[in-house]
């Protein structure tokens, strides 16, 4: 059974992740002028410079969206009109992905902001526990995780069949 979402909490969201989204948008402005390279293997480090743009690239543009499906939600109920997508509020208490995925890219400690950002996402009622939980992690993280450095490695076989090619 769904519950009944008002107005105001809808607008208490988004005001929420409005704000996340700029202090997002700040750490992102810090790591931007860094000026990591996005060429040569940098990107294959987990907590590396590029990955950390791109972390906290995926939690700005994500809480952007986020805002803007809040918003259309907003516009809809205050018009008195139904929603004509079903399921749009199950979706926006799910959260979004640019939070745990950003997150995973990106060093540690984080800065400042991007903490504030993720305890501010923490404080919204609408969002369903399992966001609540991905955001926790990225605070509590010692590290980053993606990528994977196994991902980038060719299995010794594999490696022994592109020498061993016939010409």
């Amino acid at each position: 059974m769904e519950r009944e979402i008002g107005i105001d909490e809808l607008v208490a969201a988004m005001k929420a992740v409005d704000e996340a989204g700029r202090l997002f948008e700040d750490a992102l402005a810090v790591y931007g002028a860094r000026g990591p390279k996005r060429t040569g293997d940098d990107f294959k480090v987990a907590g590396g410079p590029v990955q950390t743009l791109q972390g906290a690239e995926e939690m700005a543009r994500g809480a952007r969206r986020h805002l803007a499906d809040l918003a259309l939600i907003v516009g809809y109920a205050a018009a008195g009109v139904e929603d004509p997508v079903d399921g749009r509020i199950e979706a926006v208490r799910k959260g979004f992905t640019g939070v745990s995925v950003g997150g995973s890219r990106m060093a540690r400690p984080l800065l400042e902001p991007t903490v504030r950002g993720l305890r501010l996402l923490l404080t919204v009622d609408l969002f369903e526990p399992e966001f609540r939980e991905a955001v926790e992690e990225v605070v509590r993280a010692e590290k980053a995780t993606y990528p994977d450095p196994a991902a980038f490695r060719v299995p010794a076989s594999a490696a022994a069949r592109s020498v061993a090619r016939p010409a």
